[in-house]
């Protein structure tokens, strides 16, 4: 098996552990809710838009590691895919309900995506490959420790 089906592999066991329920569909609004209840993650309220573009990002971001790790050998890409992660992304937040939670997860994602511009940066700059997955999997204990403290929930306004 190639490296780069390897690392493929490892980037979905990843996906499959932080998201297990994926794929599976809940014909009963009962079980939504019964998993809900049992969510201890911190809530961070939002409107229904804006949480379809928080996890527009969040897919974004998926994209991009996708890119970096499939693009490994080939610097220029890259430090492309990790550019398009960065602060280039970064719109205003306006927190519906800011509360320390909201605030603390609206901190985290800017901080994350000017760590972005950093390894983009850096990788351009340095040119190596082994540096920037080192990085990338820094940065990327930051996107587990907000899929394991924060829940983001709809509010209809």
């Amino acid at each position: 098996m190639s490296n780069r089906m390897k690392q493929a592999c490892l980037i979905s066991l990843s996906l499959l552990a932080l998201f297990p329920d994926t794929g599976r569909t809940q014909d009963s609004s009962s079980a939504a809710a019964a998993y809900t209840d049992m969510d201890t993650r911190r809530p961070i309220i939002t409107r229904p838009n804006e949480r379809a573009h928080i996890l527009q990002n969040m897919r974004r971001y998926l994209t991009g590691l996708q890119a970096v790790t499939l693009a490994r050998d080939d610097m220029a890409a890259a430090t492309e895919a990790a550019r398009s992660m960065g602060s280039i992304n970064l719109y205003e937040v306006r927190l519906m309900f800011p509360n320390a939670a909201a605030i603390e997860f609206r901190d985290l994602g800017g901080e994350l995506h000017r760590e972005f511009d950093r390894i983009a940066n850096d990788a351009q700059e340095r040119k190596n490959a082994k540096a920037m997955m080192a990085q990338i999997g820094a940065a990327m204990k930051k996107c587990v420790y907000c899929h394991e403290t924060y829940a983001l929930r709809d509010t209809a306004h």
